[in-house]
């Protein structure tokens, strides 16, 4: 999720051009026809060759985890077309559920250390980029980690196949995290330095001493591990 930049004083507006680059999906604007990587926000042709939009951060997660979350949040209805809502089913089913089916023209695996299908999310901070293995999150579901010099957290829920990265710094001082549980429902988690609570999934204080205050969200992407491998190869892949 991006914000969307403005361009002669108007917010660009964006389409599928129907082509992909490394099996992702390339957008463009309306108003330049300049073509977008979706994964790295960045402009890879046309009058805004070299932009890059600033990224929202958001959460991947199941609508039963999200009204956990947020119980009065609301979803975007598509306009119903000639045959009815759309969005009520997945094209892509089959090729999720064949494990050995990588892209849509049969790209290998650039590094077999993991499954060309495991998920991880993919974190940039400190201009490093981290993968951490939702495997390897399934063992150890809470980890304060550095990327790129930067102190982050990352939260993960087996059960709703969540996974959520923020920076460590808050209050004026970088926290460590620890004691990730559920807490009428919702995952929280507590910093050792000032036992404040979290919210584990949107980074929000609930009590303690910074009740109140909010962690800021790390830009993290959950993908594939082919997929984020050969767009960024030099990723560190995380190891408990």
């Amino acid at each position: 999720m991006y914000v969307r930049p403005t361009h002669q004083g108007k917010p660009l507006s964006f389409g599928v051009t129907g082509k992909l680059w490394k099996d992702s999906l390339v957008m463009y604007d309306r108003e330049t026809g300049s073509y977008w990587s979706h994964v790295m926000g960045e402009a890879m042709a046309g009058p805004l060759k070299g932009h890059t939009l600033k990224l929202v951060p958001a959460l991947i997660t199941t609508w039963e985890h999200w009204k956990r979350l947020y119980p009065s949040g609301r979803v975007l209805a598509k306009r119903a077309g000639p045959f009815g809502p759309s969005g009520t089913s997945n094209v892509y089913q089959s090729y999720f559920v064949d494990e050995f089916r990588l892209g849509i023209f049969g790209t290998k695996n650039p590094d077999k250390v993991l499954p060309g299908k495991e998920f991880v999310l993919g974190v940039t901070a400190g201009g490093e980029r981290v993968a951490y293995a939702f495997r390897r999150l399934s063992r150890q579901p809470l980890v304060n980690d550095t990327a790129g010099g930067e102190p982050v957290v990352v939260v993960f829920s087996a059960r709703d196949a969540t996974a959520a990265a923020f920076s460590r710094r808050a209050g004026g001082r970088t926290l460590t995290f620890a004691n990730l549980r559920q807490q009428e429902g919702v995952g929280v988690m507590e910093d050792r330095e000032t036992a404040t609570t979290w919210r584990a999934f949107d980074g929000s204080a609930v009590g303690g001493k910074l009740k109140g205050s909010r962690l800021d969200g790390v830009p993290a992407t959950q993908a594939f591990w082919f997929a984020w491998k050969q767009i960024y190869p030099g990723t560190r892949l995380w190891t408990p």
